[in-house]
Formats: C-alpha cells, sequence, structure tokens
C-alpha cells in the first residue's frame, strides 16, 4: 500500500472518531427532561418527542395549531375578565415587594405564576363544589 492510501486510511478513521466524539459531548442526540411526574425525551436533532407511560416511550405526536384564535375563543367562552397590565412593570414591582423572586429571569416567574395561580384555582374549585355538594347532602 503506497504512503497516500495510508494517509488517506488514517485521515478517514481519525476524522470519523473526532467527528464520533464531537457529536457524543457536543451534540447529543436526545434530552431527557422531567417534569413533575412526567420525564420526556426529544430528539434534538429531529423534533420528535416521547413521554415515559407504563415503562415504555410512547410518542407525542406534534399538531401545529393556531394556538392565539384558540386561547381567544376559550377566554370569550369563559368570560375571564382580562385586565390591560404592563407586564414589566408589575413584574419589577412584584420582585421589589419579595426579595426572594429577584434572582428569577421575567419569563420563570411568569410560568411559575401560572403553575401557582391555576392549582390554586382549581383547588378552590374543587372545595367550593365538594362543599356545596356536601351541603345539599344534608
Amino acid at each position: 500500500m503506497n504512503s497516500e492510501k495510508k494517509y488517506f486510511l488514517i485521515g478517514l478513521v481519525a476524522g470519523i472518531f473526532l467527528s464520533a466524539v464531537f457529536l457524543y459531548y457536543f451534540a447529543p442526540r436526545y434530552e431527557t427532561v422531567k417534569s413533575g411526574e412526567t420525564i420526556l425525551k426529544q430528539d434534538t436533532w429531529t423534533g420528535r418527542s416521547w413521554r415515559f407511560v407504563d415503562n415504555e416511550w410512547k410518542s407525542i405526536s406534534g399538531v401545529n395549531r393556531d394556538w392565539d384564535s384558540i386561547d381567544r375563543a376559550l377566554l370569550s367562552a369563559l368570560r375571564i375578565p382580562f385586565a390591560e397590565v404592563n407586564t414589566d412593570l408589575a413584574l419589577k414591582q412584584l420582585q421589589e415587594k419579595h426579595p426572594v423572586l429577584k434572582d428569577l429571569p421575567n419569563d420563570e416567574l411568569i410560568e411559575r405564576i401560572k403553575l401557582v395561580y391555576s392549582r390554586q384555582v382549581l383547588v378552590n374549585m374543587y372545595l367550593d363544589s365538594f362543599v356545596k355538594m356536601e351541603q345539599q347532602g344534608k
């Protein structure tokens, strides 16, 4: 085998090895996230996602929908009062009043507010319904 073929073969093997190392450490294919009790796995190359349910990965089908129009219809149907609020100013005031919130970025704080508020609203609605049913049963 002449020297050009040897160098080509060595370069090819080194290139494959370096590519594999790069892809393994710097561009992993799958990202696994635990959100509450749910475990999600996403293929970062294709965007496909799976949820771990009943000891197996079940595919999550991606559906492109016009969520803005759906949200507007739900707001109208649920008759939720909507106030015009300067979000940045309100978050700043909230963070000044409660120093523990200062370390959170605005996006994370908004997500946390949604989670805590919706959980409390749902609990209150359930308990109110439960109390009414108990009173009617007496």
